[in-house]
């Protein structure tokens, strides 16, 4: 218990609004302090400003009353007469008699209390010109570094200067700052009011910064519970926030919302991708495993037997090996493009092309393999001004992929067809065939890589010294078109019905 109290106790100092409260608290400290040492020195300039103007005339008034001099010399008799008058009148004065360079010669305190002999002029000057604003402070006899207030007159005979009349007004009643409060109720209300206004204001500021800061402890217990639960929870631990608001802890929650939603989605996008690599491994694994296995046992039956095969035999097993071995060749080709097309960073250079002239390109590069078959090839219409903006080399391995797509699942007398047509600033390309169709419940899978439905054909004929094998499917042609299709801005779709045909359609930009 010690120990969580301890640790809450120390995560409760290091938070923000902690920090912030400490922060007011000392800051306010330091302002009252501030405040009450201000408020005092005012007081007492104040004061001493009143003081020294009540008390303006009062060194002139004693010099002029009475008669100080005797004989060209300050009358020590005259001069404690008069000190011992003013005394009774006023306790709180205390006199000194300079000479003209300031030294004291005479005072009405006791000996034991004086601590200097001489005091600065300077003072007594601004004060006799009468130019400088009061109250104006003095050196106080009866120590070594106070100052006091004071008023000050010249004793002359026949216009020549004898000294100095030095009067402290105050004396010791006000020697210290407690003295002066304790003799006032009206200084003690007022320090007591400042700090009651102080204590208020501090307790509106708390409550306005626990309102501020909450916001932001909202979202920090949001990204704690995002750090602790993850992406595999369901939906992101977060709160609703409000990227429109003027506040920037609404905005900043919803930057996080934002990028919370973002990082799931990408880790989704990794999980998905590394299912399907995974998946992908698989599927080349087995793809190659088999053209391998035939490539290696037709090669290891040649080695063995062509002692004994006839030209023709030999011929055959040679043939087959190399088959296989295109067949490897195809799919790590694939395999290459594939990956290369997935690229995040992948950029295609676009140039207008002539859709019906490149695809009469692709058709007859595989002409000669559907005349084998008994299947007819055609474009319509043959029109070379229907020009798309496009990549002509990811464009043309797209057709290509389509129409030997439909090749291999076309028989005798079938045909496939790429039609082309304008519509709302954009071509049409549809690729066709009258062949055995797609199953409705592998339509959603065929762009998968890998993914190869029911209709896959694979026929094994044999006899009088003839193998034939239909090349197999790799399942990666129509996820490569579907992926160039996209890099193309487009959408591919597909259409089919066992038994009929299919048909696959995307569009592109047209140049008009």
């Amino acid at each position: 218990m010690s120990g969580g109290a301890g640790n809450y106790m120390t995560g409760w100092i290091n938070s923000f609004y902690s920090k912030l409260v400490l922060g007011l608290l000392v800051s306010f400290l330091l302002i009252g302090l501030l405040l009450m040492f201000l408020v005092q020195q005012l007081t007492a300039r104040y004061q001493n400003e009143v003081e020294q103007k009540l008390h303006l005339e009062l060194a002139a008034h004693v010099v002029g009353d009475d008669s100080l001099l005797k004989d060209g010399e300050i009358d020590q008799a005259a001069l404690e007469h008069a000190f011992h008058s003013m005394m009774i009148l006023g306790p709180s004065f205390e006199f000194y008699v300079l000479t003209p360079e300031g030294t004291v010669t005479t005072y009405s305190a006791d000996d034991d209390k004086i601590k200097r002999m001489a005091v600065d002029l300077e003072p007594i000057k601004q004060f006799l010109s009468g130019s400088e604003v009061l109250p104006i402070v003095g050196d106080d006899p009866r120590s070594l570094f106070r100052q006091k207030i004071f008023s000050v007159a010249e004793i002359k005979q026949n216009d020549r200067l004898k000294g100095y009349l030095y009067i402290i007004i105050g004396g010791e009643i006000y020697d210290s700052t407690v003295d002066l409060l304790q003799s006032s109720h009206i200084i003690k209300l007022s320090f007591w009011g400042l700090f009651a206004a102080l204590l208020f204001s501090l307790i509106v500021v708390l409550l306005l910064f626990a309102m501020l800061t909450r916001p932001l402890r909202r979202l920090t217990m949001d990204m704690k519970k995002f750090h602790s639960e993850g992406f595999d929870k369901g939906e992101l631990p977060v709160s609703e926030w409000d990227e429109r608001s003027s506040d920037e802890v609404q905005r900043l929650g919803a930057t996080f919302n934002a990028m919370a939603s973002t990082l799931k989605q990408q880790y989704e996008k990794v999980r998905t991708t590394d299912e399907l690599r995974r998946e992908l491994i698989s599927y080349v694994s087995h793809d190659l495993r088999t053209p391998l296995a035939a490539l290696q046992g037709y090669l290891e039956t040649w080695q063995l037997k062509q002692s004994s095969l006839s030209s023709s035999e030999s011929t055959e097993l040679i043939q087959v090996a190399a088959n296989n071995a295109q067949q490897v060749s195809r799919l790590v080709e694939q395999l290459f493009e594939l990956a290369h097309l997935d690229a995040d960073n992948i950029q295609l250079t676009m140039e207008p092309v002539s859709i019906a002239e490149l695809a009469q390109d692709v058709l007859q590069k595989l002409q000669l393999e559907a005349e084998s078959r008994g299947i007819r090839l055609d474009v319509n219409p043959k029109d070379p001004s229907m020009i798309a903006i496009a990549n002509i080399e990811k464009l043309e391995r797209a057709l290509t992929n389509l129409v030997d797509n439909a090749i291999r699942h076309c028989g005798d007398g079938d045909s496939v067809n790429i039609d082309i047509s304008r519509s709302s600033q954009a071509l049409k390309i549809q690729v066709s065939d009258t062949g055995a169709g797609i199953a409705s419940e592998d339509l959603p899978y065929i762009f998968d890589a890998h993914y190869r439905g029911q209709n896959t054909k694979i026929q094994q004929n044999r006899g009088a010294g003839n193998s034939k094998r239909e090349r197999a499917n790799s399942g990666l042609g129509l996820a490569i078109t579907r992926r160039i299709v996209e890099l193309h801005g487009s959408h591919i779709s597909v259409e089919s019905e066992q038994g009929k045909g299919t048909s696959f359609s995307f569009s592109l930009n047209d140049l008009k």
